[in-house]
């Protein structure tokens, strides 16, 4: 068994909306009931749903009380329909509600049936409910229903009543397709050893009406979470072709979801923050990054130890991963780089921190700290610094790290011989790996991404034209040369 702990006969499952408050008494509805019954008879069925427990249900949810919306006693339909309903079974059913009464910026995360349709889920021939717990879905146009993912008259496990209507709670209903069949295999990935904490936590998510800090935010109540809905958007996300849009604009895969917008100021000063709903696709730039932001930046509480990626990544800094903006630097040789990426170039979060599988792309899981797709010790620590490190997926392992190259390769690197009698190769060869000179995201007081007090590493920099004198925990101070200018 997949998911929840409840049974019920296929014939549960028909749509059912929301709507003006019921005109007939339980007895008439009871009628209807054993009608709809009657006619699934024939139907595959595992457990039927007794009168009481669907009544039951349904009382506890939004369609409560209004069971004329989509089911009549009398056939009073031009064409008579199967389970009494007024309109053929289908998504056009919840339209007739959920397509006029669609909610504001910040609402609901249905957008209508035009980009559903557009959707992934809306277009696919192969996502289809599997079962076993609801029951699959087996009628002949099912893929792309509304009812492989929510039971209009409700739907209960052990904690209740689901939220949302849907068959299964939180990243259980993505997970029961999202296991390799019909979907892509996201299972896999959420439970590696690093991971985004979908699975950790459960109710913490309270939907697309989360639009304040506080919902992310580790204090003064902790509501971190990362749940499916919080990258996705079900009704609206849709794959990218052949490959993802070039950095920094986001994946159509995150279309949809809300995402804060950073207005920077001066360096190592937070920047000011405005929230967008999910509804709000125009706004641009729409960037991967800003959705990153709602949890790993300052405009929420974040948990002690984690940094401001915000504050990081500032393209005001002396230094920083080109992510919201090119690099300072844009002599750097194309030479310098693996191919594919350049002085010029903007890298997304996911080109980084994604599944090490390559199975599906997004920061999901990986087998390696810090959710890396290569695997990376930012510790100083002496070791041997090999080609398959996260750095050298965009940086040459032959010009800054392999000290057999010759010179002319080494040169590709300002800090390299001739210009520096030991230089990123000549210290890679002696295991002093890239963490113990340098940070990551970017640094609000150093250039080039330098990083001083580890150990081994850098305890003072002098900067000066052309060069630099470098005082390591190793030796003495060093003076060089740059290679090239900027």
């Amino acid at each position: 068994m997949r998911l929840g702990n409840e049974q019920a006969s296929d014939a549960r499952r028909r749509p059912c909306d929301r709507g003006r408050g019921a005109r007939w008494g339980w007895v008439s509805f009871a009628l209807a009931l054993v009608a709809l019954v009657a006619l699934t008879a024939a139907r595959p069925v595992i457990v039927p749903r007794t009168r009481e427990k669907l009544l039951s249900t349904l009382s506890l949810g939004p369609h409560a009380g209004i069971c004329e919306r989509c089911h009549t006693m009398h056939a009073a339909a031009t064409t008579p329909q199967p389970f009494l309903l007024l309109r053929p079974d289908d998504n056009a059913l919840c339209d007739d509600c959920h397509e006029t009464n669609l909610t504001p910026a910040g609402g609901g995360s249905y957008g209508g049936s035009l980009l559903y349709l557009g959707s992934a889920h809306g277009s696919s021939h192969n996502d289809i409910w599997p079962g076993p717990v609801p029951p699959a879905r087996s009628e002949a146009d099912a893929s792309g229903k509304c009812v492989n993912c929510h039971d209009p008259h409700g739907w209960t496990d052990f904690a209740g009543l689901i939220p949302h209507l849907a068959v299964a709670r939180e990243e259980n209903l993505c997970l029961n397709c999202h296991d390799g069949s019909p979907a892509t295999d996201i299972r896999t990935d959420l439970l590696k050893g690093s991971a985004h904490p979908t699975t950790t936590f459960s109710g913490r998510h309270s939907g697309p009406d989360e639009t304040q800090p506080s919902d992310f935010g580790a204090s003064p109540s902790s509501r971190r979470h990362a749940e499916c809905e919080d990258c996705h958007n079900p009704h609206v996300a849709r794959g990218d072709g052949v490959a993802p849009p070039p950095a920094p604009e986001a994946s159509k895969r995150l279309l949809g979801v809300s995402r804060v917008l950073v207005l920077n100021g001066v360096t190592g000063v937070p920047p000011a923050y405005t929230f967008v709903p999910g509804s709000d696709t125009l706004t641009a730039p729409v960037a991967e990054y800003q959705l990153c932001f709602k949890c790993h930046s300052s405009w929420t509480t974040q948990p002690g130890g984690q940094s401001d990626l915000a504050l990081l990544l500032n393209p005001n800094n002396p230094s920083y991963h080109p992510v919201e903006a090119a690099g300072v630097n844009p002599a750097i040789p194309m030479s310098a780089f693996e191919p594919g990426w350049s002085a010029s170039s903007l890298v997304g979060c996911s080109d980084c921190h994604h599944s090490d599988s390559g199975t599906a792309r997004g920061p999901h899981g990986s087998s390696f700290q810090y959710l890396l797709s290569r695997p990376f010790d930012p510790r100083p620590n002496r070791r041997a610094v090999t080609p398959d490190e996260a750095c050298f997926a965009c940086h040459s392992y032959a010009v800054y790290a392999d000290n057999t190259s010759n010179n002319t390769v080494r040169a590709f690197s300002r800090f390299n011989e001739p210009g520096a009698d030991k230089g990123h190769a000549g210290h890679a060869a002696e295991q002093v790996p890239c963490g113990a000179c340098h940070t990551t995201h970017g640094s609000a007081t150093q250039p080039h991404l330098i990083v001083t007090g580890r150990n081994p590493g850098i305890t003072g920099i002098t900067w000066r034209a052309g060069g630099a004198t470098c005082a390591p925990s190793c030796h003495g101070s060093e003076r060089y040369t740059v290679n090239y200018a900027r």
